[in-house]
């Protein structure tokens, strides 16, 4: 049985702060957001990738936009927990002026990465109330206004700033051992597949997101590997939990919204992602968004004016 995978459209800046019974995503999704989720409850199973993780209270997850997700709790209870979401460009237009890397952990990440951060203490308090002066902000009577505007963003900032210091933090602390044998403790997932396989997959991605502007043609990806196509869908499938199809038609879509967002025309878009025609483009990209691409494009130049 196939896993259903969705793209899922949320405002630029998206936040919640509550709690919810007996829910579970329907499939793995993906946005255009980055993603910060601050667990306040046991419980809840979250997914990333190829990776499973049993949510407990004070457990904080970085998710990219590049990364397949989703969130299931627990029967007949409730969990609860922060979501803020906001597109990479908020961090990404600051870098130059700040001199430094919001984005590290988002995109220049170790290998291996573990999206969880496990906060006590004093860390869970500070960050905890870095989301209510978030949430306070968004809240403001003066909501729309420039001055709000970039008070949360500020806000957003200091969070991004503080969460980066502790992994950086963590990542000292556990210098002497490597993140796996942390895994190993903290993960019941366990990897059955002969390391070889995990890292050629790993290559694989990265070599997709590199090219994604070509056609992309398994068989050229399999002879480009040296791996039999056969046995690169079985463990491509089974390292990441889905075919190798579906991931690079998601990856296409990622990047032809960033290009519509850009201003550049559907056809410009069909023609510089390999598509075989415009219409091609439109019929895939209405299928995995529910809009054509000129909506798309029309519904975000509409909120830039």
């Amino acid at each position: 049985m196939k896993e259903r995978v969705f793209f899922e459209e949320f405002e630029s800046l998206y936040y919640f702060h509550g709690g919810s019974e007996n829910w579970a995503m329907q499939g793995f999704h993906f946005h255009n957001q980055y993603e910060i989720i601050l667990f306040l409850t046991d419980g809840a199973l979250m997914e990333i990738g190829n990776r499973t993780y049993h949510a407990k209270s004070g457990d904080l997850f970085l998710i990219n936009n590049k990364e397949y997700h989703r969130t299931s709790g627990g029967a007949d209870k409730t969990y609860h927990r922060y979501v803020l979401m906001f597109e990479p460009e908020l961090l990404l237009h600051l870098e130059e002026a700040f001199h430094y890397d919001f984005t590290m952990f988002f995109e220049k990440r170790p290998d291996p990465f573990l999206h969880r951060l496990h906060l006590g203490g004093t860390n869970f308090e500070k960050v905890e109330k870095l989301f209510e002066k978030i949430e306070q902000n968004i809240h403001s009577e003066n909501k729309g206004s420039i001055e709000t505007s970039v008070r949360i963003k500020l806000s957003i900032l200091e969070l991004i700033v503080s969460v980066n210091e502790m992994y950086q933090f963590f990542m000292e602390k556990e210098k002497s051992k490597t993140l796996l044998d942390y895994e190993a403790k903290c993960e019941t997932q366990e990897f059955k597949d002969p390391v070889l396989y995990r890292e050629r997959i790993e290559q694989l991605k990265k070599y997709i997101a590199s090219h994604v502007e070509e056609r992309l043609d398994l068989h050229e990806i399999s002879r480009k590997f040296y791996m039999n196509r056969y046995y690169l869908s079985h463990y491509f499938k089974k390292e990441t939990g889905f075919t190798l199809t579906q991931y690079v038609s998601n990856q296409k879509i990622i990047a032809a919204k960033a290009l519509l967002k850009e201003g550049h025309s559907v056809t410009d878009v069909a023609l510089r992602l390999s598509y075989n025609s415009d219409s091609h483009f439109i019929a895939v990209f209405k299928k995995m968004t529910g809009i054509t691409p000129k909506k798309y494009a029309q519904s975000k130049k509409s909120k830039k004016e």
